[in-house]
């Protein structure tokens, strides 16, 4: 789902509202006429109202408490908070960062005990992967939705600049991340516009390509086995050529940007389409998608957990193998425009997106080929704390100009303190 939306549950909840989840969500079953009752608490956009109302009549006997709670920066906090507390609910939604969950594994159900194996080949692997412990002994949560992405580039700049315009030759000529420096310096000479946004972002562009963490499994700083050094200084190269306009992003500046194209490209994940489309009159037909150069990467997505407070793990378990199925992933897909991770759905119509905004083009099928070639790489706890020490020093790079390798240094030195 999209990104901006995806802060998971009990966000910005006061201590009474936390209360108020304790009565609603561990009440004894004697309140609701002898049915199992399950709170489930899930953030704006997570969860389709055609698949809650389908959850409902699957389990009659249950009495299912949804919850929709708003984003807010301190959810890691809040949620972290209540595991220990019979203030939790019985099924929490997990942001794309499960990482920073899973050394509180015994604080949730693990699935592998009620049956989720059973359906693990449905989900494509590396998200499934990602939910599993590093002994692959426990399962705390099941994928709800992904965010592959593409290549997202404007046609008109691309025919400026002799570049191919139709999509899968543009996909044959832009294969590596060298062949999309060599564009950016193609659009930079023949137009005089910035193929890239900002260095803060094609930077954390870069990382999320990375088939290695930034610590390995014994928790040592490792930067990926170079991967890191290898993005800094692909990334501070498009700097210094100019090839990054310079725009902060999720700003109104950045929005104008899109709309008068004054970058070029991006790789943008599924959710991203419909950000592309906030200016849609201005911007309609005057950009494609195609496959992303190098590695395959992924942008958010979410996950199913079971908290380990219930007093119904196999009921609440249950409940989660139906939510995170196929068909409700289809009506997510359907209402949310939620990319599933159940890979039974890609082979279904719903799938099929000739999108006329992308001059009817049937965008769906590079974020499939994406979602499917995607590898699993074991993140730390510390992983996204330790990429964002590095966008914020390219930042510094590019807006004040400080001297890269200074910057480089910083960040490795603040990493080396998470």
């Amino acid at each position: 789902m999209k990104k901006s939306l995806k802060v998971c549950l009990g966000l910005g909840l006061s201590v009474g509202l936390l209360g108020g989840l304790a009565a609603c969500g561990k009440s004894e079953d004697e309140a609701s006429g002898g049915k199992v009752k399950l709170a489930i608490n899930f953030y704006t956009g997570a969860i389709s109202e055609e698949s809650i109302k389908a959850a409902k009549e699957k389990f009659p006997d249950y009495e299912l408490d949804f919850k929709t709670l708003p984003a807010d920066e301190n959810f890691d906090k809040k949620l972290k908070t209540s595991l220990n507390s019979k203030s939790a609910p019985d099924i929490t939604a997990i942001n794309d960062n499960i990482e920073e969950f899973l050394p509180y594994a015994d604080k949730f159900v693990n699935l592998l005990d009620y049956g989720a194996e059973d359906v693990a080949s449905e989900y494509v692997s590396w998200k499934w992967e990602s939910g599993l412990t590093a002994d692959k002994s426990q399962l705390i949560a099941m994928p709800l939705d992904i965010g592959p992405t593409a290549l997202i580039y404007h046609v008109e700049t691309f025919e400026k600049a002799g570049l191919p315009t139709d999509p899968d030759k543009v996909a044959e000529q832009i294969k590596t991340d060298e062949d999309y420096m060599a564009a950016a310096k193609a659009i930079k000479e023949k137009t005089g516009k910035a193929a890239w946004m900002a260095g803060d972002d094609l930077l954390a562009t870069q990382l999320r390509k990375a088939t290695k963490s930034q610590y390995n499994e014994e928790g040592e700083l490792t930067l990926g086995d170079g991967e890191t050094r290898k993005a800094w200084d692909y990334v501070v190269e498009a700097v210094e050529s100019g090839y990054t306009l310079g725009v902060t992003g999720n700003s109104v500046d950045s929005m104008v940007a899109l709309s008068d194209a004054m970058y070029t490209a991006h790789i943008a994940a599924s959710w991203g389409v419909t950000d592309m489309k906030d200016d849609y009159d201005k911007r309609i037909d005057k950009w494609r998608v195609t496959t992303a150069p190098g590695n395959p990467s992924n942008y958010g997505g979410s996950f199913l957990a079971v908290i380990g407070t219930t007093s119904h793990p196999k009921e609440a378990a249950e409940v989660v193998k139906y939510l995170t199925n196929k068909d409700s992933q289809t009506a997510n897909l359907k209402e949310l425009s939620l990319f599933p991770a159940n890979q039974e759905v890609y082979d279904e119509e719903v799938m099929v997106n000739e999108d006329e905004f992308f001059g009817g083009q049937e965008i769906n099928q590079y974020f499939i080929d994406a979602a499917e070639h995607i590898g699993y790489v074991y993140k730390d706890k510390r992983n996204k704390a330790a990429n964002d020490c590095f966008t914020e020093q390219m930042t510094l790079v590019e807006y004040q100009g400080k001297d890269p390798e200074k910057a480089w240094e910083d960040a490795v030195a603040k990493a080396e303190k998470l």
